[in-house]
């Protein structure tokens, strides 16, 4: 039986700490792998397999000095030293890094990976591996060339000072040195994007992301909406961002583009942080927040009772929220950014040009007022998950290449 470690920043929160966990979690049910999960920060679940490796003090001290100064992978040399002592005691055979940001792991861990000469495997949830400090891509291309003279300091990790220029050429003298990681990246837009970094050295494979698709089903939408007290006649639009906040999920534009849309009996549902709506919305229409939902099934149903989900990100690499909408036989509506035109083709939804709310908004309008366009676009999106993102096709592609690089 071979042994893996699977390397992410949480256990528990956020999409990518998913896509971690549903692979973790279905290596352990076959006969031919046994998985361990390493994680650097936050709460932690029942499980033998689980390490949190991590000194809460120097996470606080990683993160003050990333804020203070810029740079980024310094500050954790006792958590970095007794993951590297967990990963000698316990002998793996492969190693699959997932986030390696988040204040928590030194960049000095690549050389202690170069010198173990075992197969390494890192999926790419963003692109911070390939900027001098930003996560999130945007319009920006200074990660081209060097980086510095950052536009937004106050992008994800938030900093007061830009070492951008220094970060980018520490992170590629790091992640270009001896060792040989296979880059995966979940989408061909993030993979075009690591092509024309200095990881372009490394072998690049696209898995895409699975969803549950289990829970993430079609159901009663009459029954569903009885539940939730949504008349069964109204059509409904749903929103879903932790932070409505957030700049980078763009719900200004989702707000924004109700003013556009001209149908009648229509409500909103949002999903995450609730927000004072009098200084978002700008146009007399029914909302209802539901909060921060944790629930699997609870959001299935919500997902289940609305007609069209609007996604408004601006920098998206291959969102789970579309995958769980879709496998629901729910149409998508949103912006053409990142990898979403991959999940998000015509006959499943609409896409528009980023931050165009008028556009944006007609685009709903179109879907909610056309039942037999919502119906095919239902089928297609159902149909599209369980032929290529379900959880057993995610995981069968990574066990094959596991298989392949560990001979």
């Amino acid at each position: 039986m071979k042994k893996i470690l699977i390397l992410h920043t949480v256990f528990s929160q956020g999409g990518a700490a998913q896509i971690a966990r549903m692979l973790h979690n279905g290596l352990n049910k076959t006969s031919e792998f046994s998985s361990y999960f390493a994680y650097g920060r936050g709460a932690g679940p029942a499980d033998k397999k689980a390490f949190k490796f991590a000194c809460q003090l120097e996470v606080c001290l990683h993160a003050f000095l990333t804020r203070t100064t810029g740079l980024q992978g310094y500050g954790s040399n006792l958590s970095t030293r007794q993951l590297e002592n967990f990963i000698l005691k316990e002998k793996f055979d492969l190693i699959h890094l997932h986030n390696l940001h988040g204040y928590y792991l030194n960049l000095s861990f690549i050389r202690f990976l170069e010198r173990l000469n075992i197969p390494i495997i890192w999926t790419l949830h963003d692109g911070w591996p390939i900027t001098g400090r930003c996560a999130y891509l945007f319009e920006c291309n200074r990660w081209k060339t060097g980086c510095g003279n950052c536009p937004n300091l106050s992008w994800y990790p938030k900093t007061y000072f830009d070492s951008s220029a220094f970060m980018w050429r520490k992170k590629k003298e790091y992640f270009t040195s001896e060792w040989n990681p296979i880059i995966v990246c979940p989408s061909q837009w993030l993979a075009d994007k690591v092509k024309e970094s200095y990881l372009n050295k490394f072998r690049i494979e696209v898995i895409p992301n699975g969803v549950d698709t289990e829970i993430f089903k079609p159901k009663d939408k009459i029954e569903i909406r009885k539940k939730l007290k949504i008349a069964p006649d109204k059509k409904v639009i749903l929103s879903v961002a932790a932070d409505l906040r957030d700049e980078r999920k763009g719900a200004k534009y989702f707000f924004e583009a109700l003013k556009y849309i001209k149908a009648d009996n229509w409500t909103v549902l949002t999903i995450g942080k609730r927000i004072n709506l009098n200084r978002e919305v700008k146009t007399a229409v029914n909302i209802k927040q539901l909060g921060y939902i944790s629930d699997k099934n609870l959001i299935s149903d919500i997902y289940n009772a609305a007609d069209v989900f609007c996604i408004t990100s601006l920098d998206e690499n291959f969102p789970t929220t579309i995958l769980e909408s879709m496998a629901c036989g729910t149409p998508v509506v949103g912006f053409k950014v990142g990898g979403i035109p991959e999940q998000v083709t015509d006959d499943r939804g609409i896409l528009v040009e980023p931050k165009d709310a008028k556009a944006l908004g007609e685009a709903l309008e179109k879907v909610i007022n056309n039942e037999k366009m919502r119906k095919a676009f239902s089928l297609n999106c159902r149909k599209r998950v369980l032929d290529n993102y379900s959880i057993k096709k995610f995981q069968e592609r990574y066990i094959k290449l596991y298989k392949e690089v560990l001979g």
